[in-house]
C-alpha cells in the first residue's frame, strides 16, 4: 500500500520530535519505547482533504507505548500497513492488524503499544462533518454523539470495500492531477464518510439502514424544521413553531416524534450546540463563552456548559481555549495548506 510519500513531514530518529509530529495531526501523548532505541527511526506523513486528514506513521528499531492524554475529539480509524498495535479504548481492547482495524470515538481515551516495524495509517474525521453527514443521510438531527464498535473486522464485506478505497485513495494522491486535487469539489470525504457510516457498526446503524422505508416529513415539520434551521438563535417556542407551521402545539410534538425522533424543543437545542461548538472550534482571541452562548440562543449559560459537555465530552471553555491556542492555529493552517496543495 502506497504510504503518502509526497506529503512527508518528518523522517528522525529522535522520539520527541516523532511524539511532537503524531501528536500535531492527532491527538497529544506521552510516549516511551519498551526497550532500547539506539536503531530507531520514525517518519510521518499527512495529507489533508477538508473533514478527512490522512495520517501515516511509522517506527522502526523499537516497540513504542503510547497513552493519550487527552480525550478524542474526532474519529480515527487505525489501519495497520504493517506490524501491530494493541489498542486499548476505554474498557474495549482490540488488536490492530492487517485483518482488523481499530476505531476511536470522540472522548474516549486510548493507550496502544506498537510493534517493532508498525506501519500505520490514520483517518481522521471530524467530528462536526460526520454528525452533519449522518444527519443529512437520517434527514433529522441526531442527539447523542456517533459511538462506532472499536473493533472493525477487515474481512467483513462492506468493512473490505471500505478499507480498499482508502487504498485507492492513498494510489489517488500520488498521483498530482487525481481527484484528490479537486480541492473542495473533491468527492473522498463524503463518500469515505458515507463508507464508514454503512462499513462499521455504530448506534445509528440500523436507523441508517431502515432510512429508505422511514415516512416522509408532514408539511407543518418541514415548515418548522425551515424555520429552526435559519435562524436557531430566535425565540423560537413550541408555540410560535406550531403557528408558523399552521398547526397546533400538539399536533407538531406528535408530528416531531414520529418523523423526526425528538421533541422540536431537543431539535432546537441540538442545532443551537452545533452551532455553538463550531463557532468555539473558531473563535478568535478574547471571545468568551458566555458570548457565544448568548448569541445562540442560551441565556443560561451553566446550563449551556452542562448540555454542551454531555454532548461533546468537553467544557466549552476547553474547545475555546483549543481555538484560541497559537500553536492551535498554526496547526490548522498547515493542515489547510496541505489539503490545498494535496
Amino acid at each position: 500500500m502506497a504510504t503518502l510519500s509526497r506529503f512527508s513531514v518528518l523522517h528522525t530518529a529522535d522520539l520527541e520530535q516523532f511524539r511532537a509530529a503524531a501528536a500535531r495531526y492527532l491527538t497529544p501523548h506521552r510516549l516511551s519505547p519498551a526497550g532500547p532505541d539506539d536503531e530507531l527511526q520514525t517518519d510521518v506523513a499527512m495529507a489533508g482533504l477538508g473533514p478527512v486528514t490522512l495520517v501515516y506513521c511509522r517506527n522502526t528499531g523499537a516497540e513504542l507505548r503510547v497513552e493519550l492524554t487527552e480525550q478524542v475529539d474526532y474519529y480515527d480509524v487505525n489501519l495497520a500497513l504493517g506490524g501491530t498495535n494493541l489498542l486499548r479504548a476505554d474498557r474495549d481492547e482490540v488488536y490492530v492488524d492487517a485483518g482488523t482495524a481499530g476505531i476511536l470515538s470522540p472522548s474516549m481515551v486510548a493507550r496502544m503499544a506498537l510493534s517493532d516495524g508498525y506501519r500505520q495509517l490514520h483517518v481522521r474525521v471530524e467530528r462536526h462533518a460526520l454528525e452533519r453527514h449522518l444527519e443529512e443521510l437520517l434527514d433529522r438531527p441526531i442527539a447523542a454523539p456517533i459511538r462506532f464498535l472499536p473493533g472493525m473486522d477487515l474481512a467483513r464485506p462492506a468493512a473490505a470495500s471500505w478499507a480498499q478505497a482508502v487504498q485507492l485513495l492513498l494510489r489517488d494522491l500520488d498521483q498530482p492531477s487525481g481527484l484528490a486535487d479537486a480541492g473542495g469539489d473533491s468527492p473522498w470525504p463524503r463518500f469515505l464518510m458515507t463508507g464508514l457510516l454503512l462499513a462499521q457498526p455504530h448506534n445509528y446503524r440500523q436507523e441508517l439502514e431502515n432510512r429508505r422505508t422511514s415516512p416522509r416529513r408532514s408539511t407543518p415539520v418541514k415548515r418548522a424544521l425551515e424555520l429552526i434551521e435559519r435562524d436557531p438563535s430566535a425565540e423560537l417556542s413550541l408555540e410560535r413553531l406550531a403557528f408558523e407551521a399552521g398547526t397546533t402545539p400538539r399536533s407538531l410534538q406528535r408530528h416531531f416524534k414520529e418523523y423526526v425522533g425528538c421533541s422540536p424543543r431537543e431539535y432546537v437545542q441540538g442545532i443551537r450546540l452545533a452551532r455553538a461548538h463550531e463557532e468555539l472550534r473558531s473563535a478568535r482571541p478574547g471571545t468568551t463563552v458566555t458570548e457565544i452562548a448568548l448569541k445562540w440562543g442560551f441565556s443560561h449559560v451553566p446550563r449551556f456548559a452542562g448540555a454542551y459537555q454531555t454532548r461533546y465530552g468537553v467544557r466549552p471553555s476547553e474547545t475555546l481555549r483549543g481555538s484560541c491556542r497559537p500553536a492551535d492555529r498554526a496547526v490548522a493552517k498547515r493542515i489547510g495548506d496541505a489539503a490545498e496543495g494535496s
